[in-house]
């Protein structure tokens, strides 16, 4: 666990401070809905922040969760150094980069999309970007736990795998698998089609 133990705290810690901020978003937002409170002046604040709300919650947040909790079951589970220690950090680094490259438009007013992909609401071209890169990030993590799997298993042949090990591995890949089609959607479909009128309001 040594090998990987800052790699892992700084998952968690990212995720949970962008959690403590998505928190802090929803509070407020069920703030000004309530009879507790006059409706805000300009719904634009509102819409900005339910979609920096949703995409910390629906994205970043469990991404950054899932991958350190994969590197340390990798270590724990497999009771050996991971290996790609500096691939895995790249991935951080691009969940970290994409996250702040999809939430400054977000703070602008740019992409007030409520973290949906629906055409015809587009949003500005850096907060799509800012996705596709968490998840190329989270790819990365993919990768690493298919790579130290089979690693192992070659080096310990006929072993059982370890529960663990197994779990973390096939969730990784049901991730990757389902995120290949929000890739898809942003790099092809939402890309040819963002000559229509970028979501700079409330959406409607």
């Amino acid at each position: 666990m040594r090998n990987s133990r800052r790699l892992v705290l700084a998952h968690l810690w990212f995720a949970f401070a962008g959690f403590g901020v998505a928190l802090l978003l929803g509070e407020w937002q069920m703030l000004v809905r309530s009879p507790l409170h006059a409706w805000i002046s300009d719904p634009e604040w509102y819409y900005r922040s339910v979609t920096a709300h949703g995409t910390t919650m629906a994205y970043v947040f469990p991404t950054l969760v899932a991958m350190g909790f994969g590197y340390f079951v990798t270590e724990a589970a497999l009771k050996r150094p991971m290996i790609g220690l500096r691939w895995a950090w790249l991935g951080f680094a691009l969940v970290a980069l994409g996250t702040f490259t999809a939430i400054v438009p977000v703070a602008l007013g740019l992409a007030s999309v409520l973290y949906t992909f629906y055409p015809p609401l587009i949003g500005n071209p850096f907060y799509y970007i800012g996705v596709v890169l968490v998840v190329v990030g989270s790819w990365v993590w993919v990768a690493l736990m298919s790579v130290n799997l089979y690693r192992w298993k070659r080096d310990n042949p006929g072993a059982p795998v370890p529960f663990a090990m197994f779990a973390t591995v096939a969730g990784s890949y049901l991730w990757g698998w389902t995120a290949v089609g929000a890739a898809l959607e942003l790099l092809f479909q939402i890309s040819t089609i963002h000559g229509l009128p970028q979501a700079s309001g409330s959406p409607r």
